[in-house]
């Protein structure tokens, strides 16, 4: 009987102690996660299935695996390969790219914008060379020097050509100096043409 009555105590003990926090705490003194209400799920209709052949993908006007540079109507500046071959080697004079304080004397040009309203930015062709690792090399000898310059393959009627150019610049002005430097290092007539992004 004894056993009885304490197993009842413990029992209505164990009761309390989970009852009386829901009951008689609060709810301002509650954490944000305690008094986080969950949301009702409400029906909703499914999507329509649509097959893959039935869907009309939208027509994609330009080759993304072709660099619309290499498109570009310009032509090509030869190269002067004993000057190329200076510069590879580190003979050459080309100086280091740096922007001197007569470039930020003047405000900035506003940006032309093209027929789509994309802004038109500018690039210098260098040189164009007929093998890959020349033009690779005189690239990475450019940007060592601190200019910022890439490579664009181009299928010309003569076969590929391999343009390196320094750029891209919204200022058609800012490669002014870049020019000067490079056709007198390299005794070039390079190019200032429209980049292509």
């Amino acid at each position: 009987m004894l056993r009885q009555r304490l197993v009842g105590a413990l029992v209505l003990t164990a009761l309390g102690v989970v009852f009386w926090p829901i009951i008689f705490v609060d709810q301002s003194i509650q954490t944000p996660a305690e008094r986080l209400q969950v949301p009702s799920v409400e029906t909703y209709e499914p999507l329509a299935s649509v097959e893959e052949g039935a869907f009309e993908w939208p027509e994609i006007e330009l080759d993304a695996s072709q660099n619309p540079q290499a498109n570009a109507n310009e032509p090509d500046v030869a190269e002067n390969a004993a000057k190329t071959a200076e510069l590879i080697a580190g003979d050459t004079t080309l100086p280091v790219a740096e922007i001197r304080n007569a470039d930020l004397s003047e405000a900035p040009e506003t940006p032309v914008l093209d027929e789509q309203g994309r802004p038109i930015a500018y690039t210098l062709q260098v040189v164009s060379m007929a093998r890959r690792d020349d033009a690779q090399s005189v690239s990475t000898k450019l940007r060592a020097l601190g200019y910022k310059a890439y490579v664009v393959q181009v299928d010309r009627p003569e076969g590929l050509r391999y343009r390196v150019y320094v750029g891209p610049k919204f200022q058609k002005r800012d490669l002014e100096p870049v020019k000067t430097a490079v056709d007198k290092a390299l005794s070039v007539n390079s190019l200032i043409v429209r980049y292509w992004p």
